[in-house]
């Protein structure tokens, strides 16, 4: 339990560095919470700056963020495997509800790459086809998101011994699939406002008669 409770540590104080609030408030004097859309993230640091460089830079240190918590876990707590599923987890947790800004954050999207990038890249590849597939017919980026977000875990089910085959982190089948639906979800989560803002506007179906009568 120490060990957990370790691996938890580590990606949550990794993953809770604001990167984008740091930024956008060192460079330009905005609190990124109150502009935009509030989120704090690699897209917003980049609408609210209106500087692509602080976008991406915001981007690849909240990638990085997901990569570290997991090899840091690994080489201080011995690489237990349990553990280093909880220290990626805790990371995504704690860049969404960063600790240093009264637990805003971003969506987890940058993060969960980082981590899936050292977990199982090939669920990277996965969640970014059903993403161009939600893309082509809606055009918009957030139900992109949650459509790729809650689709990945129910597509891996019928593969899911494939898909663990190729993981760098050995766990059960079962074990990985909590995993990706836990990540699923804190994802999922803080996209609801937005995707509610939609339906609420209207958008969601004005692209689909749009497209219809096209």
């Amino acid at each position: 339990m120490i060990r957990y409770f370790g691996g938890f540590l580590i990606g949550y104080l990794l993953g809770s560095i604001p990167t984008a609030f740091i930024f956008v408030k060192t460079f330009k004097g905005i609190d990124i919470r109150k502009a935009g859309s509030g989120n704090v993230g690699a897209l917003n640091a980049y609408e609210v700056s209106g500087s692509a460089l602080i976008g991406i830079s915001v981007l690849l240190i909240d990638i990085l963020k997901g990569i570290f918590s997991v090899k840091v876990s690994q080489v201080l707590l011995g690489g237990d495997e349990i553990t280093t599923l909880i220290s990626g987890f805790s990371a995504i947790l704690g860049h969404n509800f960063s600790v240093w800004i009264s637990f805003y954050g971003g969506r987890g999207l940058a993060t969960s790459l980082g981590v899936f990038a050292v977990v199982n890249p090939y669920l990277i590849f996965l969640w970014c086809i059903l993403w161009v597939i939600a893309y082509v017919k809606v055009h918009n980026i957030h139900v992109g998101n949650i459509w790729a977000t809650v689709f990945t875990p129910v597509i891996m089910i019928p593969v899911l011994k494939f898909f663990n085959s190729l993981s760098y982190v050995k766990v059960s089948d079962e074990t990985l699939l909590v995993f990706v639906i836990s990540i699923s979800a804190l994802i999922f989560i803080k996209h609801l406002k937005p995707l509610l803002q939609l339906i609420k506007e209207g958008k969601i179906l004005q692209n689909k008669f749009q497209k219809s009568d096209a």
